[in-house]
């Protein structure tokens, strides 16, 4: 079954998807360098209060060596959560479909400044596009998640 879609709903709806994508991306690209500098800069701390137990008095000793085993968890936590919600693969993805709809919409300005000219066959398969555009994006975010 063939759909004749409509050009003003279509851009409608891709100005809101095209919102919703880019908000994903801000949050993807801060949890994923978060997560990236946390994980190097608590590996640092520890490995600096392991060194440095050695040139300290021994009273010192416990105190360096609790800092550089709780650090030491906290960074498998961390590396545990980006396993499960691999926030740097989603902003990929959703930095991948926002460029694709972002074409998509330079197009359909394109065909809407034609007017009258543009024929329904080119909505149409713009639209299909766009359907496309959201479908391979579900898929990859699947692929993500398994």
């Amino acid at each position: 079954m063939t759909i004749n879609a409509n050009l003003g709903i279509l851009l409608e709806d891709l100005d809101k998807q095209i919102e919703e994508v880019q908000s994903r991306v801000g949050r993807d690209k801060v949890k994923a360098m978060r997560i990236a500098i946390y994980v190097g800069v608590i590996s640092a701390i520890t490995t600096v209060c392991i060194g440095v137990v050695g040139f300290l008095p021994k009273e010192y000793e416990p105190f360096f060596g609790i800092v550089s085993l709780v650090a030491s968890a906290s960074t498998t936590v961390i590396a545990a959560w980006d396993g499960v919600f691999h926030h740097k693969k989603l902003w990929i993805n959703a930095v991948h479909t926002l460029n694709e709809l972002r074409m998509l919409e330079l197009d359909l300005k394109h065909l809407q400044v034609a007017g009258a000219e543009a024929e329904q066959e080119q909505i149409n398969a713009l639209y299909e596009r766009f359907k496309e555009i959201l479908s391979a994006n579900n898929d990859r975010w699947q692929k993500i998640r398994e």
